[in-house]
């Protein structure tokens, strides 16, 4: 792309064409056609000012622009050619232009396997490369202590309980504390991750930020950029910082000991919620083993918090806290009595639990930033947290939704991709769509999971309710967002493997089937589809509603209840798909 401009010059025989000598990576000059939109004449005895925009695409292999001309008529036509300066426009700086340089960062599937096969990509050299990162782009990490963070990690829940505390935080007290909010993976879009009183920030804010941290780490004489995760933590800490946030509350992406977001020196607080099996191949196969790992985000002297755990974990939990120095203190759930009238926003038996977390952290955060005690027993909701609570959202976790477009079918979101958090949806969605049948429901499944996970594990629990909630079919796709076998620019996602004969999904089909008939103590007849991309299923599904609305006079079918669950790559993709606004 190139910006021509001129001189004076005159514009009396306008020229037809002009020969631009092009910046060295062009192998050819590039001959323009110019047409002369507007030419006005003063009538003065001096020679008259004329003005021109001249316009004209420019086509090249590599870009087009606007040619603009501004014009005199007292110079001469002849020398033009000699005074045409060619200036190499500035790199494209939309939010896409930002995504697609962010997409090129992603680590390949192949790499990842490597990885995996030398025993795990956390090593003690990782945090030492995002702090040399985050020197490049102007910061050191005690240049954070000043954004009061609180620091969040577990294996289920984490990210809700992320989200209570900045509901919590944000509608606490008459004084507005501005929060922000960074947590992973996103659904739509990837500013989600970054949110600044709640609301992910705009797109233009996004690309602004992006490039600031982009053109800091380009200028400090080493090219080199950090991984897709770890640019965006630096970024989350940049955007943060220009914000000026009262808080920064930061959800660990994988592990936490040598987790990307563990650059930092003094969170006011650090919290540990449900710990359970997942991630083996980076950080260990026994609940002691990620415990450990999850412990490394104590600091020395920063009081912990953790939900109740398991005997294994919470062992390791102490004994981590007490090598490193820290106080960890262990909360149970919110009872029923303890809650009485008081609603949690977020959908789920379990948010008891991570609701009573995210208060244990907020009122630590309150007294020692704001000086502030909260009243009450241990155990009580403090009547200051109510109305954060009850406003909490976290969308694509236990997300119900009837679109204007679609409204005979009830969509279910919960991105479980455990095996834990998929019993608890499992349990979720057979309430909920017992709550919200009426007429004659027929239940679909959509499934899918990422990486090297145990299908007959993550379906058992699905299976095990199958004689209760009797799924009529079960679709299984992967996480392809479009029918072209492309994905939505935000939902690339080179870290899994190209899978054409689906392979995966059809291994997932038979898992369901095998795990309907363990389940019911003999083979049933079970229907399961197996479809390329999230946009294929879309259509499966509106044509099956389709079909059984014909079908409703003889069969009273009134309503279809989907369930789509596995993946939080999966639900985003399927709300893309679906054209959800971005929450």
């Amino acid at each position: 792309m190139f910006i021509v401009r001129t001189g004076t010059r005159s514009l009396t025989h306008p020229p037809r064409s002009l020969v631009l000598s092009t910046p060295s990576s062009s192998s050819r000059p590039i001959r323009v056609r110019v047409r002369v939109q507007s030419l006005s004449t003063t009538a003065t005895p001096t020679p008259p000012l004329r003005q021109t925009l001249v316009s004209s695409t420019l086509f090249s292999s590599a870009a087009a622009s606007i040619v603009q001309l501004t014009s005199h008529l007292a110079t001469p036509l002849t020398d033009l050619d000699d005074r045409v300066k060619i200036f190499p426009s500035p790199m494209p700086r939309s939010y896409a232009d930002a995504v697609d340089k962010l997409n090129g960062l992603q680590t390949n599937f192949a790499v990842l396997e490597a990885v995996r096969k030398s025993g795990g990509s956390a090593n003690k050299n990782s945090l030492q490369e995002v702090i040399d990162f985050v020197g490049r782009s102007g910061y050191q990490p005690k240049d954070f202590d000043d954004l009061n963070m609180i620091h969040i990690t577990g294996t289920k829940g984490k990210g809700s309980t992320c989200a209570l505390t900045e509901s919590i935080l944000r509608n606490y007290g008459d004084k507005t504390i501005k929060t922000g909010l960074y947590t992973s993976p996103h659904l739509m879009e990837v500013r989600e991750r970054i949110r600044i009183n709640g609301a992910p920030i705009s797109q233009d804010l996004f690309a602004k930020y992006f490039f600031e941290v982009w053109d800091r780490l380009d200028s400090s004489g080493d090219k080199s950029k950090p991984g897709y995760f770890r640019f965006l933590t630096v970024l989350a800490f940049h955007v943060f910082k220009q914000e000026k946030v009262d808080v920064a509350i930061l959800e660990v992406g994988v592990g936490g000991a040598y987790d990307s977001t563990n650059i930092i020196n003094q969170p006011v607080v650090c919290g540990v919620a449900a710990l359970g099996i997942d991630h083996v191949s980076v950080l260990g196969s026994t609940l002691g083993e990620i415990a450990w790992n999850k412990g490394g985000i104590f600091k020395n002297g920063v009081p912990a918090v953790s939900s109740e755990q398991p005997t294994e974990g919470l062992d390791v939990l102490q004994s981590r806290a007490k090598e490193i120095g820290a106080s960890l203190q262990v909360v149970p759930a919110f009872t029923s009595q303890a809650l009485g009238t008081t609603t949690i926003g977020l959908a789920g038996k379990h948010q008891v639990a991570n609701a009573a977390l995210a208060a244990a952290l907020c009122k630590i955060w309150i007294e020692k930033v704001l000086g502030k005690k909260i009243q009450g027993s241990a155990g009580d909701v403090p009547q200051e947290f109510v109305q954060g609570l009850s406003s909490a959202r976290w969308p694509g976790r236990g997300q119900i939704m009837v679109r204007d477009d679609k409204p005979k079918i009830t969509w279910f979101f919960d991105g479980a991709h455990t095996t834990e958090s998929i019993r608890v949806c499992a349990e979720w969605f057979k309430d909920a769509s017992r709550k919200d049948a009426h007429g004659s429901v027929k239940k679909l499944l959509v499934f899918n999971c990422t990486g090297p996970r145990d299908g007959d594990a993550l379906l058992q629990p699905l299976a095990a309710i199958q004689s209760t909630v009797h799924f009529d079919q079960a679709i299984f796709t992967p996480a392809i967002t479009f029918a072209s076998n492309t994905y939505k620019g935000d939902l690339v996602n080179n870290n899994t493997p190209l899978d054409l004969e689906l392979k995966t999904q059809k291994t997932l089909a038979a898992c369901w089937i095998k795990q309907v008939g363990l389940a019911q103590g003999q083979e049933t007849a079970t229907e399961t589809t197996v479809l390329p991309s999230i946009e294929h299923s879309v259509n499966w599904i509106d044509d099956y509603v389709k079909h059984q609305t014909a079908a409703a006079a003889a069969e009273g079918v009134e309503h279809v209840q989907v369930l789509v669950t596995g993946s939080l790559h999966l639900v985003g993709g399927v709300q893309s798909v679906l054209g959800c606004d971005i929450a």
